[in-house]
């Protein structure tokens, strides 16, 4: 099952280009990152992940980058 979803990260705004850098360049097993800055301190990505299981935990350790306040899934698609 592929999991995908855009998830809207807050940020200091700051550390907009550096929490950017961080998000898209993190190395997440079995998830890949696009994202964009789309104002100061806001960043939205498309998180595709094998499972619901990784999906979770490549949140999760997204939330813990240096800069990142808050996530918000906006939605998010499970297929077979």
């Amino acid at each position: 099952m592929v999991a995908r979803a855009y998830v809207l990260f807050e940020v200091e705004p700051t550390s907009g280009d550096v929490a950017l850098e961080r998000l898209t360049h993190h190395s997440l097993g079995g998830c890949k990152v696009l994202a964009n800055e789309i104002v100061p301190g806001e960043i939205i990505a498309h998180l595709e992940a094998d499972g619901l299981e990784n999906f979770n935990a490549a949140l999760v350790e997204l939330l813990g980058e240096t800069g990142v306040q808050r996530a918000t899934t906006l939605r998010i698609i499970a297929t077979a």
